[in-house]
């Protein structure tokens, strides 16, 4: 019978009434008048009323159909335990390859203490186990990870296992090699050798896993020993220790000599030492210029390791110049292009929890004293995150795992970033799980007990060992992203079928039924190991190519082969590296997902050294068996790179040296609730001819204990600091913005500087604004009596004729109050009197401006077309807020309409603001506004419906507000602080909360009551984006940035046409270092090029922009110099930055 939607549905709606009938009576209503109709319903397939609920994309196959019944189980022992060794609930990996040449991939499992486990496809997603008969049982010992290679380059793949071993509590343990030597007869069961000791491969120490590649691009595969390592005295050192070898840790490089491999690690520039807790790694050609490149997770304290291939046998370990920060705990890794624009990312995986009562209850982040004697000790940035590595395709990364939604999935192992359903897109398979939880804060706190402590010093016996027991024992669903584009992903494990929870640990995907979709294969602990049918190419979810590689020998299999797919300026890229994830290796089958196309334009496949086959008018849904033989072209690496940029760095070329240097000042050392710190605000900067020669000078100002300079321009372009004595005796002052006005009317450039730092009272002098006269040859002297006590914590100085009256006044806006973080500071509105004195005429002209809150920036603009200066303030836990100039008289409040630009709802626009700027950046005739906020990029998360809420109140009175910062998860409005940091500020709550678990959960309603709460001050922040807010007659649209512009807080931005081209561009500027280590640093931004096309808003992308600043930026300002217009970027405790815009 043809297949008949229409008639099905028909059927369907007969026999599923909308009537409420339990089974019984639905069977006897189909015995008896819908016989004929079910007959119908069930010769159409089967369908039922669940039918037509969406079906999921997975299917978990059950052991007894799939014929794979391993299971991975582990107990703890008196002689090996989780308290001993505490990697013991680590898991084991899974290997996927063909390893009868039959055309089917096979499964190889590692079991930690029993036998692993090989199992041959049969077909049909059927697997018959043949491990004995293969004789791959593996030896005795301690098992982790495994791969698939062909080692001997005979055409076979081989099979590489890894053991913990070196007499580490008694195991002797070593890696093993299983040599393929064929099938008898065709489908038949390979038979393998082990010869690891023959081929120099039978390390014995920590071992993880295996990677074989061909660094050195001679045409064989080497092996990378990725090993991991145990605490003792010598991993509590400065990283000075890496360049001592270790016998058992540290990874080692091996060098394939032809029938040996040789340990070239110390030579190849490769770390072998103690702390080379190396849990992940994954191969590929992250800066693009052919040469296979290592990426390494490391556990604990250890930085990552991000090796660069040199191309002459050495590697540069390159992470901390490419990339601000890294997850803490890394473990399972994995390199892909997720943005189809051609560049690799990483994504790292750790340990934090979504779930908001294991996150309460876990081992939190380093207290920031310990977290900042690590990084005395050398280490570099580690947050307790997930950590996606965006490649910026100009030597820099952007972490933008909390962006992209996938920060938080529990203790996780196995990274696999592939297309699971054909969209194009990669989505993110991520495997959790830990048998026990040993960082439970509880459970730590009950091994801490005296009598604990003294019986499991005595050593572990039969009856402590009951101590394990009493860890916290929680399975978790693993995590299957959804790549949603635009850099975001969504959670859909269970809606596409993986609700199951256990503890799952390496995991690799395969095309195991050749159907044109990829399914995935999960090691389990302590339970069956998943099979999961994807049932993408069955639900027509999208097209795929898949690409079988047929290498020269040794490497037959291809290893290090890149494919680029094209079509219409999409591109699909994948590299040919098994090796990722966690202890595991997945099917050296290319596949790529390609959604909706029908063919490709282009198809590259360049093997290793260069060597290109193209193939165009390639047809979609195929298997395409591609030959080494048949690459003819050379692939030029360099023709990729842009060759014309639209900016020139001309940071190390005209002169101006100035370093600005961070004075070391810990807020959080006085107020423990900080989000972040407020003492790094510098530097201000400011240009003006200050000489008098027609010429644009610079004012760099300097931290507390450093002078502000200035910067005289020469003739030919380049810069000299000029000596100023009264900066000089200035420098105990901290800078944060500057502005030169004719203050006294006499024709030069006079300078107001703005003093904050967030470190001294209002009753310091340190604090005070000052303003130095310039003599009309270039030097300043300080004029105190021209001021009024400017006594604030500063954040901005702005210049306007406010009253109308022919010289220039100033407000200056305050950032905070020592002390007291979340209330408001004062504001100053300072009238000039047209001889350079200035008025405190705040209550008077602007009353409501004397605390609006805690203002980061200020902006003088018409808002309202009258001709005059309205003013427009930004800051912390407030809305944008606007005043009005009513005829130079006063400034009073004005009611501003911001509605959504693409719905027209209200938007409240309290936020974390940072900066602002006003342009006419669409052309229409009105000034738009710019409004820099904290970002997407953060575990701070507001929305209109869910804001986040600061909450102050001396709660304990004890005489200091305590500034509570709450958000909404899952409708609940959750403390952000854990149970330490709010107990250490309110100290009564140790009383109430003495387990962690009495914590985990609570609501800020729950630990402080609803009446102690109604009588907090209480803040909000409804939006953490950075806007565009288009003017439309008296209302302003709000339109949030590209992503790009979300990584980071925006901390100052330019507009202006830069390439002349007729179309408004705008630069911005960020980063912030100075977080807790539960909020991890802002460092993802390395400056945004944006233009303004008539088809939309135009990111135009590093690598062609050239406007590339990484660091953390403060100020940007244009300057004219005969070397043309130059745009100067203020970077905070850095260099400045310079840039000339070409035409």
């Amino acid at each position: 019978m043809p297949f008949m939607p229409g008639k099905v549905n028909f059927f369907s709606s007969l026999c599923c009434q909308s009537r409420n009938v339990n089974s019984s009576q639905m069977k006897l209503y189909h015995s008896r008048s819908c016989w004929f109709i079910l007959a119908c319903w069930v010769a159409l397939g089967g369908l039922s009323c669940q039918s037509q609920q969406p079906q999921p994309l997975f299917r978990l196959l059950k052991p007894s159909a799939t014929g794979v019944d391993f299971i991975n189980e582990v107990r703890d022992s008196p002689e090996l335990n989780i308290l001993n060794y505490l990697y013991f609930y680590n898991g084991g990996g899974v290997a996927v390859g063909d390893l009868n040449a039959d055309g089917l991939p096979d499964l190889y499992f590692t079991a930690n203490s029993s036998s692993n486990r090989l199992y041959l496809n049969r077909g049909g997603l059927t697997f018959e186990e043949v491990t004995s008969q293969a004789g791959v049982g593996g030896q005795p010992g301690w098992t982790t990870g495994s791969c698939m290679a062909d080692v001997n380059g005979d055409g076979w793949l081989d099979i590489y296992v890894c053991q913990v071993g070196g007499g580490f509590l008694g195991l002797q343990g070593h890696n093993q090699l299983y040599i393929n030597l064929g099938v008898e007869q065709p489908g038949g069961v390979p038979r393998f050798e082990e010869r690891a000791a023959d081929f120099g491969l039978d390390f014995s120490g920590f071992g993880t896993q295996a990677a074989f590649f061909d660094y050195d691009l001679d045409g064989d595969l080497d092996a990378y020993l990725l090993n991991h390592s145990v605490h003792d005295n010598d991993t509590y050192q400065d990283t000075s220790i890496r360049r001592r070898v270790h016998p058992t840790a540290g990874d080692r490089l091996l060098r394939n000599e032809g029938h040996t491999f040789v340990d070239v690690s110390r030579q190849a520039g490769i770390y072998s030492s103690a702390v080379g807790y190396g849990l992940g790694i994954a191969i590929a050609d992250v800066n693009q210029d052919g040469w296979p490149d290592i990426y390494v997770g490391n556990d604990f304290h250890e930085n990552d390791y991000l090796y660069l291939n040199q191309g002459d046998g050495s590697f540069r370990e390159s992470l901390e110049r490419m990339i601000g920060h890294t997850s803490r705990f890394s473990m399972g890794v994995d390199i892909a292009d997720i943005n189809n624009d051609g560049l690799p990312e990483v994504l790292s995986l750790d340990m934090k929890p979504e779930r908001e009562d294991i996150l309460k209850t876990a081992q939190g982040p380093d207290p920031y004293n310990i977290f900042r004697f690590k990084l005395s000790y050398g280490y570099s940035y580690q947050y307790p995150h997930n950590a996606l590595q965006l490649n910026r395709g100009v030597g820099y990364f952007s972490e933008i795992a909390q962006l992209a939604g996938i920060d938080a999935t529990d203790w996780s192992w196995a990274a696999l970033l592939a297309d699971f359903d054909n969209d194009g897109l990669k989505d993110a398979f991520i495997t959790n799980g830990i048998f026990r939880r040993p960082n439970d804060m509880d459970y730590i706190k009950f091994t801490s007990e005296p009598e604990v402590v003294r019986s499991l010093n005595e050593g572990i016996t039969e009856e402590n060992l009951s101590f394990i027991e009493k860890m916290p024992q929680v399975p978790i669903p693993n995590y299957l992203y959804h790549n949603q584009g635009h850099l975001r992903f969504q959670n859909r494990a269970a809606e596409w079928g993986m609700q199951q929870a256990g503890f799952s640990n390496g995991a690799a995907y395969s095309d195991l039924d050749l159907d044109g979709d990829l399914d995935l294969v999960v090691n389990n602990l302590n339970e069956p190991a998943f099979i999961y049918e994807n049932r993408s190419r069955q639900l027509h979810k999208g097209a795929f190519v898949e690409i079988r590689l047929h290498g020269r020998a040794p490497n037959t299999q291809g290893v290090g082969t890149c494919i680029l797919a094209r079509h219409q300026g999409q591109t699909f890229r994948q590299e040919a590296f098994p090796v990722r994830g966690f202890q595991s290796g997945v099917d050296p089958l290319i596949h790529l997902g390609l959604g909706a196309l029908s063919q490709l334009d282009s198809l590259y496949i360049i093997w290793p050294g260069g060597q290109y086959e193209l193939r165009t008018q390639v047809p979609v849904n195929s298997l395409l068996d591609v030959q080494q033989e048949d690459a003819t072209g050379q692939w030029d690496f360099e023709s990729n790179q842009p060759q014309k940029r639209k900016f020139e760095d001309l940071s190390d070329q005209l002169g101006l040296d100035y370093v600005h240097r961070e004075n070391a000042f810990i807020d959080f050392d006085r107020e423990a609730l900080m989000p972040y710190l407020l003492s790094t605000q510098g530097p201000a900067l400011a240009t003006a001819d200050v000489k008098g020669d027609g010429l644009e000078d610079v004012f760099a100002g300097g931290a507390a204990g450093s002078a502000g300079e200035i910067w005289l321009q020469l003739p030919d372009g380049r810069f000299r600091k000029a000596q100023q004595a009264a900066l000089e005796s200035d420098a105990a002052f901290e800078d944060v913005d500057a502005a030169f006005l004719d203050a006294d009317a006499d024709g030069d450039a006079d300078l107001y500087v703005a003093s904050g730092g967030n470190e001294v009272s209002r009753a310091s002098p340190l604090i005070l604004d000052r303003l130095y006269l310039n003599d009309g040859l270039g030097n300043l002297r300080r004029n105190a009596a021209a001021l009024p006590p400017v006594n604030t914590n500063s954040a901005c100085v702005r210049v306007a004729d406010v009253d109308a009256d022919g010289d220039p006044d100033l407000f200056v806006g305050g950032r905070s109050l020592a002390g007291y973080y979340g209330l408001a500071p004062r504001s100053f509105l300072l009238l000039n009197d047209g001889k350079g004195h200035f008025e405190d005429a705040t209550a008077s002209f602007a009353p409501e401006l004397q605390q609006p809150g805690m203002l980061t920036d200020a902006r003088w603009v018409d808002i309202d077309a009258d001709g005059d200066s309205d003013l427009v303030v930004a800051g912390e836990w407030m809305p944008l807020t606007f005043f009005q100039n009513l005829e130079g008289k006063a400034l009073k409040p004005l009611e501003v309409s911001v509605v959504d630009a693409r719905d027209g709802a209200a938007v409240h626009t309290s936020g974390l603001w940072t900066c602002l700027w006003a342009d006419d950046i669409d052309q229409d005739g009105d000034m738009d506004l710019f409004a820099g906020n904290l970002g997407w990029n953060s575990q701070l998360r507001a929305s209109q419906q869910a804001p986040m809420s600061l909450y102050l109140k001396d709660f304990d009175q004890n005489g200091s507000i305590d500034p509570i910062i709450s958000y909404f998860k899952n409708g609940q409005n959750f403390p952000l602080a854990t149970k330490d940091e709010m107990t250490k500020q309110i100290v009564p709550l140790r009383k109430k909360y003495q387990r962690y678990t009495d914590f985990a959960e609570q609501r800020v309603e729950d630990i402080f009551g609803q009446q102690l709460l109604q009588s907090a001050e209480v803040k909000y922040a409804h939006t953490l984006s950075t806007l565009w807010l288009e003017k439309r007659d008296t209302t302003y649209l709000a339109h949030e940035l590209p992503v790009e512009a979300q990584f980071a807080p925006v901390m100052a931005m330019l507009a202006g046409d830069f390439d002349e081209d007729g179309r408004r561009e705008l630069l911005l500027v960020g980063n912030f270092y100075g977080t807790t280590p539960a909020i991890s640093r802002f460092d993802a931004s390395i400056g945004v090029h944006l233009s303004w096309q008539p088809e939309g808003v135009e990111v135009i992308p590093p690598a062609r922009s050239g406007f590339v600043v990484p660091g953390e930026s403060r100020k940007i300002n244009v300057i004219s110099t005969n070397n043309g217009r130059l745009i100067l970027v203020g970077r905070n405790n850095d260099h400045i930055r310079i840039f000339r815009p070409l035409k």
